[in-house]
């Protein structure tokens, strides 16, 4: 499994970008390998963190292709006031278990 962390300084949305995330989350969610994604906001300021959850590499590399992403990535500093993404492939995972809310989602 691989995670993907997307870590944002939230700067002015317009109605582009909420046309843009929609599609974009539509192309994650429709992309085979697709596992699910949460979301927490520092209580303390302004950054957020999403975390993606991916089966495969490949799944993940498939996603990355799509057109609406690449554009949003293109014009990032219109939405954001600073971002950073890491990748992470996930050795193993343990512990007591969160019953519905177990990692990953969905």
């Amino acid at each position: 499994m691989y995670l993907v962390t997307f870590r944002l300084d939230p700067g002015e949305y317009d109605a582009e970008f909420h046309e843009l995330n929609d599609a974009i989350r539509a192309a994650a969610e429709g992309t085979d390998g697709y596992l699910g994604q949460r979301t927490w906001n520092d209580p303390e300021g302004d950054e957020v963190l999403v975390v993606y959850y991916w089966e495969t590499l490949i799944a993940l590399e498939s996603f990355a292709a799509d057109s609406d992403h690449e554009r949003a990535k293109a014009r990032w500093n219109e939405w954001y006031d600073a971002y950073e993404v890491t990748v992470t492939e996930v050795i193993e995972t343990y512990g007591s278990g969160f019953g519905d809310d177990a990692d990953p989602p969905g």
